[in-house]
């Protein structure tokens, strides 16, 4: 039986949906099949939008590749050894089930801080909402926060508030800091990868045409090797 050293409430695209096949080949990692993808394979899909190579895309992406392409809910968190995973996961499902299905606004391309991430063209409060509920019935199965864990967020350049939601919730940026987004490359140098991506975004029709709904939650588990895989997943009502 497959261990987990954390867990995370994502948003994922639908399996073989036009983004979802991007970020597959984007970063080179599946994680709704838990495997790698050969970079023959992403050279050939990503010739579409006149990427030749992965020089500038996997030094960037490293990071952000063993979460595998998703929008987060709640970022990644350890168990509380007090709770199951099946606990867990009904937990979740029973939160799905009170949210109706919903629309998701267009995307756009957008640079944050030093990541890019698709990001919508104005604030969705149904995802803001989804987001908060989660946080706020499932915060019980998080283990308590580590020092280490506090330190790796960098306390002393968060905002009172950003702090406040730390020491409350485990995270900075949820509530009311909350911002979804679904990261493209994080911890980036250089503008060469801002190159790459300009490509993406002038055909970014290609893979964003066919995402309307925002209808599962997904649960992902990082496995052995640090990668970050679905368990599960609960459709919204």
């Amino acid at each position: 039986m497959k261990k987990y050293s954390r867990y995370a409430i994502y948003y994922a695209p639908p399996k073989e949906s036009s983004l979802e096949e991007f970020g597959r080949y984007w970063f080179g990692w599946d994680p709704l099949n838990a495997k790698l993808i050969n970079n023959k394979h992403r050279i050939n899909y990503l010739n579409r939008f006149g990427i030749k190579n992965l020089i500038n895309i996997d030094k960037n992406v490293l990071i952000a590749k063993k979460y595998g392409f998703h929008g987060t809910l709640i970022p990644p968190f350890k168990l509380n050894k007090n709770y199951s995973t099946n606990t867990l996961f009904k937990k979740t499902e029973e939160i799905a089930k009170k949210f109706k299905k919903f629309k998701f606004y267009k995307f756009k391309l957008k640079k944050m801080n030093n990541f890019y991430a698709f990001v919508q063209n104005k604030k969705n409060n149904n995802i803001n909402n989804l987001s908060n509920r989660l946080v706020r019935e499932l915060f019980k199965f998080r283990s308590p926060l580590t020092k280490k864990e506090i330190d790796r967020r960098n306390p002393s350049k968060l905002s009172k508030l950003q702090l406040n939601i730390l020491y409350k919730w485990g995270y900075p940026y949820l509530m009311s800091e909350f911002n979804f987004h679904m990261t493209l490359a994080s911890e980036v140098t250089g503008n060469k990868l801002y190159l790459e991506l300009k490509k993406i975004e002038r055909n970014k029709e290609i893979i964003l045409n066919e995402i309307n709904n925002f209808d599962k939650i997904y649960i992902f588990g990082e496995n052995q090797k640090g990668m970050f895989e679905n368990l599960e997943n609960f459709s919204l009502s």
